[in-house]
């Protein structure tokens, strides 16, 4: 007869055999091959490249009156509020700065999955320009954000928001010091295609803008300085420098406005009545690109802005079709922006040269603008010539002479008109954003608005996440910024 001691023992010692042999190896099992250690570099900073076009978005579009709405039309009437910034910053940005990490940590920055993309202080200097430009995005749509605590995944979950002003100088710096890290090209980037030259070029670009946007504000002298800095270092100079993401010909990557047009059939959105009116009242040779003729009537026929009414997609102005192709090019930052930016800085004196430097930037934005709408003009393809640039550009109601009677508002009105209609459909994000600081080109409220005031937004409220899960810093920030309404100012826009 068996011991009844023994009746355990033995499938206790079996158990223990099984547990040995698991702690043994259970580290081995649960490690995925699928899921490294440290994450490729490469492909971190083509996803955070990705997230670029969604600066392609109908909100920006419609504040900037670039088009309206047919039938749903509460977005241009100012009915939404509340948008939300956490894709941003969970996505594009979190790849960036695991980017940054990995390329500054001791344990990491000597791994192939992480030099697979070039030195680490040339993916640095990558990393931190479209950092930088991300954020810009953010605090121009929002105002103070999370930025100097953001980020910094489960060790602070819930960041400060930062005042806006702290974040553009930190931005400017930025800006001047990640070029100097760029050695070269990376070994995937979508955006310029490892052109390391490019990415410095665009830097200069965009600390040259922000000073700008500055320019209102108590650090007009110090942005000034970072402005001349940045046009020293080597801003854009033609075309070829222009910063495009290229949507493709498939539907993964495809432009929304041809999703929403060829995909899904919709026809939401037309050519503003804002926008055809002004393209036609000054014969403008980018009317054939810019919007489609009418199908009743075969005229230009600019869609209402604002209005509550429905209307028949047939009586009005689509998209041109060169701006809902599928690989339609999403031109983020260009040098007829680039033009019109050093043409008022002439105007404020931060460029020498006086009315002269005024009329030959503008003269150079206005054909720039022609020449980069020509190349990706389609159905019908339109190339205007230096006969039409001349013509548009020498009308009374056009021109900036080089010695003029205009007061600073009437050259001030039509520099940025000029960049507002070159900015159309592709960062419309920026339009609003010029329009803000600027108050030009005129513009009208929504002709039936639903938000408090009636006015065009000066900001976006802020996402629930932040009233939700950082209570404490979100009620900061209403105190320091004003109430998380549309009508609230930032800034530079004080």
């Amino acid at each position: 007869m068996q011991s009844p001691n023994k009746k355990w023992l033995i499938p206790v010692l079996l158990l223990m055999v099984i547990v040995s042999s698991c702690k043994k190896d259970f580290g081995d099992l649960n490690i995925s091959p699928n899921a490294p250690a440290v994450p490729s570099t490469k492909f971190l900073f083509g996803s955070a490249v990705l997230g670029v076009r969604n600066l392609r978005n109908p909100a920006g579009a419609l504040y900037a009156q670039h088009m309206a709405e047919f039938i749903y039309t509460n977005e241009s009437r100012y009915f939404n509020r509340i948008f939300s910034y956490d894709g941003m910053y969970f996505g594009p940005l979190m790849d960036l700065q695991t980017i940054i990490n990995l390329n500054t940590g001791a344990a990491t920055k000597g791994t192939k999955a992480v030099l697979d993309n070039g030195t680490n202080n040339n993916q640095l200097g990558h990393a931190r320009i479209l950092k930088a430009f991300y954020m810009q995005q953010i605090t121009d749509r929002w105002g103070d954000i999370p930025y100097s605590e953001a980020l910094n995944g489960p060790t602070n979950n819930k960041p400060k928001f930062d005042k806006q002003r702290s974040i553009y100088n930190d931005l400017l710096k930025e800006l001047k010091e990640a070029p100097a890290q760029i050695t070269g090209g990376l070994v995937n980037d979508p955006l310029f295609d490892n052109n390391g030259n490019a990415w410095k070029t665009w830097a200069n670009s965009l600390r040259a803008i922000l000073a700008l946007r500055m320019s209102r504000t108590e650090d007009a002298e110090a942005a000034k300085s970072a402005f001349t800095e940045a046009v020293a270092a080597g801003i854009m100079s033609s075309n070829a420098d222009n910063a495009i993401f290229k949507f493709l010909s498939n539907a993964n990557f495809q432009n929304p406005f041809y999703a929403n047009y060829v995909t899904q059939s919709r026809f939401d959105y037309g050519t503003s009545a804002t926008v055809i009116n002004n393209l036609k009242a000054n014969a403008d040779p980018r009317l054939p690109i810019f919007a489609r003729t009418s199908l009743n009537g075969g005229a230009y026929v600019g869609l209402p802005y604002g209005e509550d009414a429905y209307y028949d997609t047939e009586d009005f102005s689509l998209l041109g079709r060169a701006i809902y192709a599928q690989n339609a090019p999403l031109q983020l930052t260009t040098y007829a922006q680039m033009c019109f930016t050093m043409a008022e800085a002439a105007l404020r004196g931060w460029v020498a040269g006086g009315d002269v430097t005024v009329a030959a930037w503008y003269e150079k934005g206005i054909n720039a603008s022609m020449d980069q709408w020509s190349a990706v003009s389609t159905n019908p393809v339109v190339s205007v010539t230096t006969q039409q640039k001349n013509d548009y550009r020498t009308q009374a109601s056009i021109n900036i002479p080089a010695v003029n009677t205009l007061s600073f508002e009437q050259k001030l009105n039509r520099i940025q008109t000029q960049k507002w209609l070159n900015f159309y459909l592709n960062n419309s994000y920026e339009a609003w954003s010029e329009w803000r600081r600027t108050g030009y080109p005129v513009l009208q409220p929504a002709l039936d608005p639903m938000n408090a005031g009636g006015q065009i937004p000066r900001r976006q409220c802020y996402p629930v996440t932040e009233k939700d899960l950082n209570s404490t810093h979100y009620a900061e920030v209403l105190t320091a910024q004003g109430p998380d309404e549309l009508s609230t100012r930032m800034w530079w826009d004080k």
